[in-house]
């Protein structure tokens, strides 16, 4: 039966049926947990940095994005401003996809996303982009919403529940 720790020393030995063998396991057990501690600081540092590459309590994440939509109602300016404290702001919508998916997950509610739209209908996103009618938009007002049938314009003063994004790093 072998024992593995000897009372004489902070080596480890081996016994098998009380002879010891003459070989000290410390350079090998030594290196052994160099090796464990440096797989362990690896998985630790790799486990800390994917842990930053998900989405924050309560947001959403689809395409490399984190989305958040709001419980309560606020005005576009109010819930563009919102979205900004969070370091976010008022959606985009880059393609089809990414307009089934906010239309799947926002529920019955309209949300305010990050569009403004001229007189002339044209529009411009929050990040400055030019709208390019990707989508089909109702309405004559100064500021988009997602409803259940797609995007539509409202007065920029009604009251929404709205959609931060951003992206993950």
């Amino acid at each position: 039966m072998p024992s593995f720790w000897s009372q004489k020393s902070k080596c480890l030995y081996f016994y098998f049926s009380g002879m010891m063998t003459k070989h000290k396991k410390c350079f090998i057990v030594g290196a052994a947990l160099i090796i464990i501690t440096n797989i362990f600081t690896v998985c630790v540092v790799k486990l800390t940095q994917d842990s930053q590459s998900f989405c924050p309590y309560g947001w959403i994440g689809f395409q490399n994005k984190c989305y958040y939509f709001s419980k309560e109602e606020g005005d576009w300016n109010s819930s563009k401003y919102n979205c900004s404290t969070q370091h976010a702001d008022l959606t985009i919508i880059d393609n089809t996809e990414e307009m089934n998916f906010l239309r799947r997950y926002k529920c019955s509610s309209d949300h305010w996303i990050g569009l403004k739209m001229a007189k002339n209908r044209t529009g411009q996103w929050v990040d400055g982009a030019i709208f390019t009618k990707s989508f089909g938009m109702r309405g004559s007002e100064g500021c988009a919403y997602l409803s259940d049938d797609g995007a539509a314009t409202a007065r920029c003063y009604t009251e929404r529940k709205w959609i931060c994004r951003k992206k993950i790093h």
